[in-house]
């Protein structure tokens, strides 16, 4: 809910709570309170098993930090930002950055609906394990176009929502993406570029790794499992709603509001 700053001088206030009985859903009080209560603890327990899964993610991330050549990732990097920019100067007035997520981790499982935003004619796919830096690439590549004057689209991750997976920049009709094992575009792609290729196979232990690994996608199934749950519970509970809505009236005052609008 979002408060309204100047209500009725500006403002309007639409109360769908007057479209329903009040009667006829409180005979059901209790049940409600205890679907909000099982929904609630649901929520919370989700959110801690992707926050432990989280720390693993992280412990994994640090190790192949410490294995990637960084200067040959900073000499593609260079080339790329060289190629796409190159006869375009700095310009006087920064582009805008929009932050957006096109992926989020649902009751479903992991999600995404990449396939719906990348339709540029140019589409970079940037492949790396978690650790690689392709954050770090896309963060070079949006700040080259905002300080040319262009506006970007930046998408995050879902589990880690400062971590830059996916940009469009749709005035140069280019976009790049991110793609591992958890998610991908099943697109066409004009170029491909791998940074696994930077990581120094020698230096990694691979045993922990895979530990890991593994610890992190049962604790991330634990979490999703969890979030399936809050969300049959909340399906539950709109059986003793939707009898008591008055959805005609309520489909009046939309037409009244959007005749008002427009």
């Amino acid at each position: 809910m979002v408060d309204p700053k100047n209500p009725g001088a500006v403002d309007e206030i639409i109360h769908l709570g007057d479209f329903w009985d009040e009667d006829g859903i409180r005979k059901n009080k209790d049940k409600i309170i205890k679907c909000n209560r099982e929904v609630g603890e649901s929520f919370k327990r989700a959110y801690r098993y992707i926050k432990a899964a989280y720390l693993i993610y992280e412990d994994n991330i640090e190790m192949i930090k410490q294995s990637v050549n960084i200067p040959k990732i900073n000499q593609e990097s260079y080339q790329i930002i060289n190629s796409i920019f190159k006869d375009i100067e700095i310009s006087d007035k920064m582009g805008k950055d929009r932050k957006l997520f096109a992926s989020a981790i649902a009751p479903k499982g992991l999600v995404n609906y990449l396939s719906t935003i990348l339709d540029t004619d140019e589409i970079y796919c940037v492949s790396g394990k978690h650790g690689t830096g392709t954050e770090v690439f896309l963060e070079k590549i949006k700040n080259a176009a905002l300080e040319r004057g262009f506006d970007v689209e930046s998408f995050y991750c879902a589990l880690n929502p400062s971590k830059l997976e996916h940009l469009i920049i749709r005035e140069l009709d280019i976009s790049f993406t991110t793609s591992n094992e958890y998610h991908s575009a099943n697109i066409k792609f004009s170029e491909y570029i791998d940074f696994d290729k930077y990581i120094e196979q020698f230096s990694l232990n691979e045993l922990v790794l895979e530990e890991n690994k593994q610890n992190f996608d049962f604790l991330l199934g634990l979490g999703i499992k969890n979030i399936a749950k809050a969300k049959s519970i909340h399906d539950d509970m709109e059986a003793y709603y939707i009898p008591n809505m008055d959805f005609e009236a309520v489909q009046l005052c939309l037409e009244s509001t959007m005749a008002k609008i427009l």
